[in-house]
Order: structure tokens, then sequence, then C-alpha cells
């Protein structure tokens, strides 16, 4: 069913045209004389303007049967070339919409790929950021530690040191009762004073006693408190070498899928490639059926003008028919002249 906007009179304009240009009206010629219309549409209105202008080839002199053969080759030909051509296009259109597909496909996860990447980028420097601040801050914590345990030491040597007075004191103390028994056997007088000399040393020995026994229990709650600080530093050393190894378990995650990622993008960059050279293949193929077109319609060309000097030829016998239809007209007339005058002769005699 033609298509609107193409009519039969347009077919037969466009037909009449290119023949007053000395050239074979084509469904190539025709679209493009028009500048519309596809082939489906022009082929059966041109094929019907041929048959109608059969009688004006009949009236030429040439035998029917020349000019069936001539046209059906001809039509034949251009069928399958437009047949052809028609294949190879769509095939060429579905190839290429398949490929555009494809490559935009490609081209949408490149793009996703990207983000992934970058995301992953983001992330990785992120987990690099927290490990380096990790690495910081279990850094600080080994530091904090190595003082709290040197801190806990001191502690323990001060605390050997105030038990090692306060062991001194005692001993100097049973030294000074020892003395004190000694001298109590002296004078009431001495005595009395040595007594009061005594009581005054054994307050001042006692305050120091209570002073370092204070200093001693202040020592054993520091130190105490210095175990209990270090545990703790422990237990976060601990905990920090934990989540240090869960980040590089999780780096080492990240990596893997950048690596992945590449991989997916590097075959789908190959993909592209690949379709990009079968579309180049497809448009060799359809280059080398258009030249075949071309070839073809050179070939009808040359069939018509052979059609042509035929048809030339066909005039000049007819012609040369005609003059010796008219030389056996007049031979014949001659010869009845003749037959005629023979006949008085025969008679005469």
């Amino acid at each position: 069913m033609a298509r609107a906007g193409v009519t039969y009179y347009d077919i037969v304009k466009a037909a009449e045209t290119i023949k007053a240009g000395d050239q074979e009206p084509t469904v190539d010629r025709v679209r493009e004389q028009l500048g519309t219309g596809s082939r489906s549409t022009i082929a059966p209105l041109l094929k019907r303007w041929r048959s109608d202008n059969d009688g004006a080839a009949e009236v030429s002199g040439l035998p029917r049967d020349l000019v069936e053969v001539v046209k059906s080759l001809h039509e034949r030909m251009q069928q399958m070339a437009d047949q052809r051509i028609d294949q190879i296009r769509q095939e060429f259109d579905a190839l290429n919409d398949e490929r555009h597909k494809r490559l935009t496909e490609a081209n949408t996860s490149i793009v996703q790929l990207t983000a992934r990447l970058q995301d992953m980028g983001v992330q990785l420097e992120l987990l690099n950021e927290e490990k380096r601040q990790q690495s910081r801050s279990l850094e600080d914590t080994r530091v904090a530690l190595a003082k709290a345990e040197s801190q806990r030491d001191e502690a323990i040597a001060r605390s050997t040191e105030l038990k090692k007075t306060v062991t001194e004191l005692k001993q100097e103390n049973r030294d000074i009762r020892d003395h004190f028994e000694h001298y109590q056997q002296r004078t009431a007088a001495d005595r009395q004073q040595e007594r009061e000399q005594f009581r005054s040393a054994s307050q001042g020995l006692k305050d120091q006693i209570q002073d370092l026994q204070h200093r001693l229990a202040q020592a054993e709650s520091r130190s105490s408190d210095l175990f209990g600080a270090n545990a703790q530093l422990r237990q976060r050393v601990h905990e920090l070498e934990q989540a240090n190894a869960a980040l590089n378990s999780e780096l080492s995650r990240k990596t893997e899928d950048i690596r992945n990622l590449k991989r997916d993008l590097e075959k789908a960059l190959a993909k592209s490639g690949e379709y990009q050279s079968k579309n180049e293949q497809l448009a060799e193929k359809i280059a080398a059926l258009t030249s075949q077109k071309a070839y073809l319609d050179k070939e009808v060309a040359v069939l018509y003008q052979a059609l042509e000097a035929t048809k030339t030829e066909l005039k000049t016998t007819q012609d040369k028919v005609a003059l010796l239809t008219d030389e056996n007209k007049v031979i014949l007339q001659e010869k009845a002249v003749i037959q005629g005058q023979f006949k008085q002769l025969q008679n005469s005699l």
C-alpha cells in the first residue's frame, strides 16, 4: 500500500522526467527524483507505469517476447538487488541497534564501575585515614603504657625503699629501747632526764613512723591504681590491635573489589572495540553491495542500449522489407504486364 504523500501520478511524472534525461527509471532514481517514499512503496507503482507503457514498445515494432524478457530480467535483477540491499540494511540496522544498545550498556557499566571505583577510592582513603588515626592512638597508648609502667616501677622501688626505711626505723627503735633499758639502770635523775629525752625522741619516731606508714599506704594505693591503669591500657591496646586487624581485612577486600572493577572495565572496553569492528565490517559489506548494485545498473543500462540498438536494427530491417515489398509489387506488376502481352501474342498467332 502506497504511503501518504506518494501517488501514482508522482511516480509517472518522476519516471517520465528520468526517461527524458536518457536514463532508465529505477526505484532508486525515482526515489531520488521525488526526495521521499520508500522502496516498497515506489516499486509496485513503477512496475505499473512500465506495464502501462508496454503499448508504446509494441508500437515500435519490437517483439513482445524480447521486451518481456529484457523487462523481466531487469525487474528481477532490480528486485534482487533491492531485496538484498534491504536485507543487508535491515541486518545492519539490527546489528547497529544491538551495537548501540550494547555500547550504551557498556558505557553505563563503565560509568557505574567508574563511580564505584571512585567510591571505593574514597572509602579506601577514609579507611587509610582511620587506620592512621588508630595507629597514632595505638602509639599514644603504647607511650602512655610505657610511662605508666615506668611510674609503676618507680612506685614499687619507692615502696621498697619505704619498707626498708620502716625496717631500719624499727631496728633503731629496738636499739633505742635496749639503750633505754641500759640507761634506766643509771641514776634516777639521769633516768628521768633520759626518759624525757626518750619520750621526746619516741614521740618523734612515732610521728615519723606514722608518716612513713601513711606514705607507704599512699604508695601502695598509687601502685594499685597504676596496676589498674596498666590493665586498662593493655585492654585498650588489645582492642586497638583487633580494630587495626579488622581495618586491614576491610582494606584487603576493598582492594580486591577495585581489582575486579578494573577487570570488568577492561572487558567492557574490549567488547566495545569488538562491536566497533563489526560495525566497520558491516559498513564495508554495504559499500560492496552498493558497488555491486551500481555494476548491475550499468549492466541493465548496457542491456537497454542493446535493446535500443536492436530496435534501430529492426527498424532498418523493416524499412528494407518494405522496400523489397514495394519492389516485389513492381516486379509482380511488370510480370503481369508481360504475361498479358504474352497471351496477346499467343492469341495473335
